[in-house]
């Protein structure tokens, strides 16, 4: 980049969530001459507008990946010593992967050269630090972390210990993200991030895949008075049970929160019930209006909760993978009457049988704009099947059948089979680690 780019660099970091300055740096990259960057603003700006399942989003991806391939070697050579990856976000290159030794050493060398013009910004905001664990103590020591928006520590293998040194840091006061995902993090690890002093700024907490963390980590993070600012909080992964979904519905570090992640935890029903509850869920739904419940040990109360729910009306898309709604559930949220404007359903692994299928069928006159319907690894038989294909058909939805049961007139392949073993693998462990509540 040259020296001509950083006015309109320090536009985009200024705002960094506003897409108007980018494009208009797309507009000066295109009269400049430099069509593909310009491109490459305009394709990854629109793919981050569109939802998962918009039709668009193929041919979008496939030009990203193609201006990508042809290019960010280029685009990025000035940086080839210094980084392990480089990942361009709305265009802008500004999310790096580093070894944290060469972070340590060469952090400076690292923003200069990330600055277009003298006395500019550097572009980067995010940076991954690799291996960070041996140097753990001298990262928090280190002044450079004081120019990173966003602190990437993601397998990282610090454990409590670790992040306990982190949180002593007095660099991370303008932090706006910490992920600390798969980190071997417990409780007592939440709340040490709850109890520091170090992330007044912060807005985006991951936790996720982490294992151990309860609603007890939750509550402390949740009702923490050092972290007021959080807005998106990932808790996916772990061992969050419904008293964790209440602990962020009504904590006073969370009330602002507009993105929850918790696919693979076990809210159970009484969790949907405490999202149904709370004004958390309408908050979750304006902010993206696709739910991933996925993997959480929700039977069919939750499902007929969540059916019951005004705010289901704002959502596109529903995942409900790998609980136990059975036919009941399925029934329940077939007749909601307020799913008119959900795009995506997913239902796979959930005992359904072909009861379910017809609830479906029935249902989705009530769906209109649904175009993906996934009932894979489930009991259904032929009868179930063939009925949801002849309505897939006729409405032109795309409908996931794998792993279903077999027959003479509809025998599964030996790739239906195959696919869902690893998804049907971890429903068992989680199944057994947290069985289905007996009414």
């Amino acid at each position: 980049m040259s020296a001509a780019d950083q006015p309109f660099l320090d536009a985009i970091l200024a705002r960094p969530a506003d897409d108007g300055p980018r494009l208009v740096y797309a507009d000066y990259l295109d009269e400049a001459g430099d069509h593909p960057r310009a491109d490459l603003v305009r394709v990854q700006v629109a793919l981050a507008r569109l939802p998962p399942d918009h039709p668009r989003r193929p041919e979008l991806a496939d030009r990203q990946a193609d201006l990508l391939r042809r290019n960010a070697a280029a685009w990025t050579e000035p940086l080839a010593d210094l980084v392990a990856g480089v990942e361009f976000r709305r265009g802008i290159p500004e999310a790096m992967s580093v070894d944290a030794g060469v972070f340590l050493s060469r952090g400076d060398e690292l923003f200069r050269r990330t600055r277009a013009g003298p006395g500019g910004r550097s572009y980067v905001r995010r940076v991954r630090l690799l291996d960070p664990t041996r140097a753990v103590a001298d990262l928090a020591r280190c002044p450079h972390l004081a120019e990173v928006a966003e602190l990437d520590l993601s397998l990282g293998d610090l454990g409590n210990g670790g992040v306990n040194v982190l949180a002593r840091s007095p660099y991370l006061a303008g932090l706006r993200g910490l992920d600390l995902g798969s980190n071997g993090l417990d409780d007592a690890g939440a709340r040490v991030v709850s109890r520091s002093t170090a992330f007044p700024n912060l807005r985006s907490l991951a936790l996720n895949d982490n294992g151990p963390v309860s609603a007890d980590g939750v509550r402390a993070v949740a009702d923490s008075p050092f972290l007021a600012g959080l807005v998106e909080l990932d808790l996916s992964g772990n061992d969050v049970s419904d008293a964790g979904v209440r602990a962020v519905a009504g904590g006073r570090a969370t009330g602002r929160v507009h993105t929850l992640r918790l696919a693979g935890n076990h809210i159970g029903d009484a969790g949907v019930a405490a999202l149904v509850g709370s004004g958390l869920l309408g908050r979750l739904l304006a902010r993206d209006p696709y739910l991933d419940l996925r993997d959480n040990a929700i039977g069919p109360a939750g499902a007929e909760a969540l059916a019951r729910c005004p705010h289901l009306g704002k959502a596109a898309g529903l995942d409900l993978s790998g609980n136990y709604l059975g036919d009941r559930g399925a029934a329940a949220l077939a007749g909601s009457g307020r799913l008119a404007g959900l795009r995506s359903l997913r239902l796979g692994r959930n005992q359904l049988t072909n009861a379910a299928a017809f609830d479906l069928n029935r249902g989705m006159a009530g769906m209109p704009r649904l175009r993906l319907l996934d009932v894979s690894g489930n009991r259904l038989t032929w009868p179930g099947v063939e009925s949801l294909r002849f309505v897939a058909a006729a409405r032109g939805l795309t409908l996931e059948t794998a792993g279903n049961g077999a027959s003479p007139d509809n025998p599964a392949t030996a790739a239906d089979l195959f696919a869902g073993i690893p998804a049907v693998l971890a429903g068992l462990r989680r199944r057994i680690s947290h069985p289905a509540r007996r009414d």
